[in-house]
C-alpha cells in the first residue's frame, strides 16, 4: 500500500489530512466514517509532532489484512497515552459542562480502539478503519478444522496411552480454563447488563410489553420448532428394530442417575425464579433467578435515579467493566475451539458411532430448516435483510456450534446483537432469558429423538402420542434442568412417556455432542431473531447500524 512522510511540523498535519482523505476516499467510504477518521488522525499528528525532535519524519501508511483497514502512524518521539491527547484537548479554566462535552467527543473519536505502542523510541500510534466482517471467521475455522485434523491424526498414528495423556495434560486444561472463565464473568455479565437497561426505562408499561413481547415470540418459535421436527422426521424416518439389541444400560447409567432426581414442570420453574439467596445464583449461574434479581435491582434504581442518579451510573460503569472483560476474553476464542476439537476427536469411537450414525445427520438437516423459518421470521416480521444478520451475526453461532452452551456463547451473542444495532434494552434482557426457556434446536432434537426410539422399539405413534410428545416437549425446553449433558437428560426423561425405555439412550450418547453443538447453534440464533423482531418491532433498533 501507498504511504507518505511528514517532517515533524505543525504546518504539515493539513497534508498528513489531506494523504488520508484521499485515500478513503478512493475506497469509497461514508463521509461520516471519514470525518471521524481524519479527527482522529489530527490529534495524534498534533501530539505526535508536540513530543517529536524538530526534523524528525513521521510516517502514515495505511495497512491490512483479510479486509481489516488501520492507519499506522510512526515516529521517533518519547512514548504518550491516548488519555494524553484528553488532557491535551480539556479546557482547564472552562466549566465541567463544556469539558464533559470534550470527553464524549474524545470518546467517540477514539474509544477503545486507537492503541500506542513503543519500542527502540520509535512510537507507533494504529488508527482502526475497518475490520473485516470475516476475519474472525477465518480465524475460527481455521482453529476448528485444524483442532479436528490434529485430533485424528493423535488417534489414529499415536498409542492411545499418549493420545489420552496429550489430551489431557494440555487441551483439556486449557479448554477448562477457559470455560471456568466464562462461567465466571457470565453470571455478572448478564446481572449488571439487565440491571444497567432496566434502570434506564423511565416507561415502566413499555418495559411490561417488551418483556411480554419476548416471551411470547419464544413460546411461538418453540411450537414452531416442534412442528419443524416432526416434518423432518416425516420426510427421514430413521430408526432399526435390529438397534435394540445394542442398547446398554451400563453406558447410560451416569445420565439416568441424573434423570432420577430431576423433577421438570413449568409450575417448578416459575416457584424457582426467586431465590433464597443473593450469592447462590452467582455460584450457579442461574438465568432466571439472576434476571430476576437484576430486574427489581434495576427497578429500584430507576425509581430513584431522581434522587440518588450515582447508583443508575454504577450499574452502566459495572456493565461497561464487565462487557470490556468479556470483549477480550473473546478474542481467544480461535486457541479455544482449537483445543475443544482437538481433545473431541481424540475420544471419539468411531466405531461404535457408525451403527447409529443416521440420527445426527437428520437433525442437522431439522436445524437448517429452523434456521430457514428464521430468515422467513426476519423478512416478513422484521423486514429486514437475512443476509445482513448472518453476516453479522455469525461469530456467535460459531461459538455456541463450538461450546455446544448457550450460556457460554451468551457473551459473544450479547456482543454481536449490539453491533447489529439491536438496543441493549432489548438483548440485555432477551438473550440471558433465551439462553434458559428458549431452545428451539433441543425441541427438534427431542423429538427426532423420541421418535426415532420409538421406531427402534416398534412403538407405534398415534395422534395422542404426538400430542404427548408436543406438551411434553414444550415444558421441557422451558423448564430444562440445569445439568451437564441437559438435553441428554430431556430425552431420558421423555422417551419412557410412550412407552421405550429410558436406557435407549446409550444407542445416541457416543454422537450427541455433535448434536448438541448445531442444537446450540439453533438455539441462540433464534435467541437473536426474536431479539430484533422486538427491537424492530418497539422502535429500539439503529437501523443505520445494522444496514452498514
Amino acid at each position: 500500500m501507498e504511504k507518505t512522510v511528514l517532517e515533524a511540523k505543525s504546518s504539515n498535519i493539513p497534508d498528513g489530512v489531506e494523504f488520508v482523505r484521499s485515500f478513503l476516499q478512493k475506497r469509497n467510504f461514508s463521509a461520516r466514517r471519514i470525518a471521524r477518521i481524519l479527527l482522529t488522525v489530527e490529534e495524534v499528528l498534533s501530539k505526535m509532532i508536540g513530543s517529536a525532535k524538530e526534523g524528525t519524519d513521521i510516517t502514515i501508511e495505511p495497512t491490512g489484512f483479510l479486509g481489516t483497514l488501520n492507519f499506522q502512524i510512526k515516529a521517533q518521539c518519547p512514548s504518550f497515552e491516548v488519555s494524553d491527547i484528553y488532557e491535551s484537548l480539556r479546557m482547564q479554566d472552562e466549566d465541567e459542562e463544556i469539558n464533559d462535552a470534550i470527553k464524549k467527543l474524545y470518546d467517540k473519536l477514539f474509544g477503545d480502539s486507537v492503541y500506542i505502542k513503543s519500542s527502540n523510541g520509535l512510537t507507533t500510534a494504529v488508527v482502526p478503519v475497518k475490520k473485516s466482517s470475516y476475519s474472525s471467521l477465518v480465524y475460527t475455522l481455521a482453529a476448528l478444522f485444524l483442532g479436528v485434523i490434529t485430533g485424528l491424526c493423535i488417534q489414529y498414528f499415536l498409542p492411545e496411552s499418549i493420545g489420552k495423556e496429550i489430551s489431557s495434560l494440555l487441551f483439556t486444561p486449557i479448554y477448562t480454563m477457559f470455560i471456568n472463565g466464562l462461567k465466571m464473568i457470565v453470571a455478572p455479565l448478564v446481572f449488571f447488563s439487565v440491571a444497567s437497561s432496566i434502570a434506564d426505562f423511565t416507561d415502566l408499561k413499555a418495559l411490561g410489553r417488551i418483556a411480554a413481547r419476548i416471551v411470547v415470540f419464544y413460546l411461538f418459535t418453540s411450537m414452531i420448532a416442534i412442528c419443524v421436527g416432526y416434518l423432518t422426521y416425516f420426510f427421514f424416518p430413521i430408526g432399526s428394530p435390529d438397534l435394540a439389541e445394542a442398547v446398554s444400560v451400563e453406558s447410560a447409567t451416569s445420565t439416568l442417575q441424573k434423570a432420577e432426581g430431576v423433577s421438570v414442570s413449568i409450575k417448578d420453574t416459575i416457584v424457582g425464579v426467586i431465590p433464597s439467596d443473593i450469592i447462590t445464583p452467582f455460584q450457579k449461574s442461574d438465568m432466571l433467578q439472576l434476571i430476576f434479581m437484576a430486574v427489581v435491582l434495576g427497578l429500584a434504581s430507576a425509581s430513584l435515579s431522581s434522587k440518588i442518579p450515582e447508583m443508575k451510573n454504577l450499574l452502566s460503569m459495572l456493565n461497561k467493566v464487565f462487557s470490556k472483560i468479556t470483549s477480550v476474553m473473546v478474542g481467544f476464542i480461535p486457541i479455544i475451539v482449537f483445543c475443544s476439537m482437538a481433545k473431541m476427536m481424540i475420544a471419539m469411537d468411531f466405531d461404535a458411532l457408525i451403527k447409529v450414525f443416521v440420527w445426527t445427520p437428520v437433525i442437522y438437516f431439522g436445524d437448517f430448516l429452523m434456521i430457514g423459518v428464521y430468515v422467513l421470521l426476519l423478512l416478513v416480521l422484521a423486514g429486514l435483510s437475512p443476509h445482513k444478520f448472518f453476516r453479522n451475526y455469525y461469530p456467535a453461532m460459531v461459538s455456541a456450534f463450538t461450546f455446544a452452551s448457550s450460556n457460554a456463547a451468551l457473551p459473544t451473542s450479547i456482543k454481536q446483537c449490539d453491533k447489529m444495532g439491536i438496543s441493549p434494552k432489548i438483548y440485555s434482557f432477551s438473550l440471558p432469558l433465551g439462553a434458559t426457556i428458549n431452545m428451539d434446536g433441543s425441541c427438534i432434537s427431542l423429538l427426532i429423538s423420541a421418535l426415532f426410539c420409538a421406531k427402534i422399539f416398534q412403538i407405534p405413534i398415534t395422534p395422542s402420542v404426538l400430542l404427548s410428545l408436543f406438551i411434553s416437549i414444550m415444558v421441557l425446553s422451558v423448564g430444562s434442568p440445569g445439568v451437564s449433558g441437559g438435553n441428554l437428560v430431556c430425552i431420558a426423561l421423555l422417551i419412557p412417556q410412550i412407552g421405550v425405555p429410558a436406557e435407549a439412550i446409550s444407542l445416541i450418547m457416543g454422537l450427541y455432542p455433535f448434536v448438541e453443538m448445531m442444537q446450540t447453534c439453533t438455539n441462540v440464533t433464534g435467541d437473536a431473531v426474536v431479539s430484533m423482531i422486538v427491537a424492530k418491532r418497539e422502535g429500539l433498533m439503529d437501523l443505520e447500524k445494522f444496514n452498514s
